[in-house]
């Protein structure tokens, strides 16, 4: 053999090691059942490391059906997107604005980085990665993004070529990963795209992702980094002071030189943070007694809520 990888033992909750005579063994068939195929490959394959022992614990099983059922939803929102009499597919790059040209960095990024990590052996990292972009970058922020677009009556550019185009390279790259629930996902978005979309009918044999070094950009993740830091500061300062989700709290914000750039973004800010008005400060807020109002410092803005 020109290489040999060796995986290390699957331990129960505690740690200790699977043994009938202990009775901590996991019956596969009865797992598989509960949580589904994709889920147990998923938590087999979750933080795992050339030689290193894991634990399988119920946690990592739930994390992997949530998972998938993430995925099923994002899946679902893209498709009923679609209009009935097709859609088009293909993206208009010199109109894109900048969430869309955040979105599709990151992608880049992270074919990028998975593809180093898959040739080095680390498959856990490399599943870690695909997993913190799916979920943590475009299901919470972009899809939710998208969703205000498509509600809006002025929009004039359709996020949908970028959503379609995001979901399915997704879907290759976690295809040797999850391939029961990608396969099912991919086919059901091939069915609502025109014929001549795709030239595989399986995702099983569709080529797998390379990375796009074209779309990488830079300015666009700065500033759409900065807007999604706003967003989080206000929900976790609205978490911490517990505010009521129905009540909208005021805000302002100052951000120096990325002023013209998050500004188109307001709309969104107040969506996503629950805060009404919201405005920009044309100079850094001076010390303000404590009691009045709270300002939070962010890495390339500031924040003030008026208590």
């Amino acid at each position: 053999f020109s290489t040999v990888y060796l995986h290390g033992l699957v331990r129960d909750e505690k740690g200790e090691k699977m043994s009938k005579v202990k009775g901590n063994v996991l019956n596969p068939v009865d797992t598989l059942e509960q949580y589904g195929t994709d889920a147990l490959r998923f938590a087999l394959a979750t933080g795992t490391s050339p030689g290193n022992d894991i634990k399988l614990t119920q946690s990592r099983l739930e994390a992997g059906r949530n998972f998938a059922n993430k995925l099923w939803n994002a899946t679902r929102f893209v498709v009923r997107s679609i209009e009935p009499e097709g859609t088009d597919t293909k993206i208009q790059w010199h109109l894109l604005p900048i969430e869309d040209r955040w979105i599709l960095s990151r992608l880049s990024r992270t074919v990028s980085t998975v593809t180093s990590l898959m040739d080095d052996f680390q498959f856990g990292e490399a599943q870690r990665q695909i997993y913190d972009f799916l979920w943590g970058e475009f299901c919470d922020w972009y899809i939710e993004i998208a969703k205000i677009r498509l509600r809006s009556v002025t929009e004039t550019l359709s996020p949908i070529p970028v959503l379609v185009h995001i979901l399915e390279t997704s879907l290759r790259l976690l295809h040797p990963y999850m391939p029961f629930v990608t396969e099912e996902l991919w086919q059901n978005l091939k069915s609502r795209l025109p014929s001549d979309w795709q030239a595989t009918e399986s995702i099983m044999v569709a080529s797998y992702p390379t990375a796009d070094k074209t779309a990488i950009d830079p300015q666009a993740e700065r500033v759409m980094e900065s807007v999604i830091e706003i967003i989080h500061s206000i929900r976790n300062a609205r978490a911490q002071y517990k505010v009521e989700s129905a009540r909208w709290i005021e805000a302002q914000i100052y951000a120096g030189n990325l002023t013209s750039a998050i500004a188109p973004y307001l709309g969104t800010i107040q969506t996503l943070a629950q805060a009404r008005p919201v405005t920009f400060l044309d100079s850094r807020p001076g010390a303000l007694p404590s009691e009045d109002a709270l300002v939070l410092v962010l890495k390339e803005s500031e924040v003030v809520i008026p208590m």
